[in-house]
């Protein structure tokens, strides 16, 4: 397998679960602290911008037409 598609998968499954797994986290500390609405502000945020981030990484330059 070529090395820098590995890679690249690599990066991609890190940012996703960071994004997904960091900024949970995060809503649930804030959630706890007695702060429900910024850590849904927080994980709202977050999980767009790691959506944004791989679409525009990754899913973006995929070509979906058929023949």
């Amino acid at each position: 397998m070529n090395v820098t598609l590995q890679r690249s998968r690599l990066v991609f499954i890190a940012i996703l679960l960071g994004g997904v797994v960091g900024f949970g986290l995060a809503d649930y500390a804030l959630a706890n602290a007695g702060y429900p609405m910024v850590g849904g502000i927080v994980w709202a945020v977050g999980y767009l911008g790691t959506v944004l981030v791989l679409w525009y990484g990754w899913v973006r330059d995929l070509e979906f037409r058929g023949p």
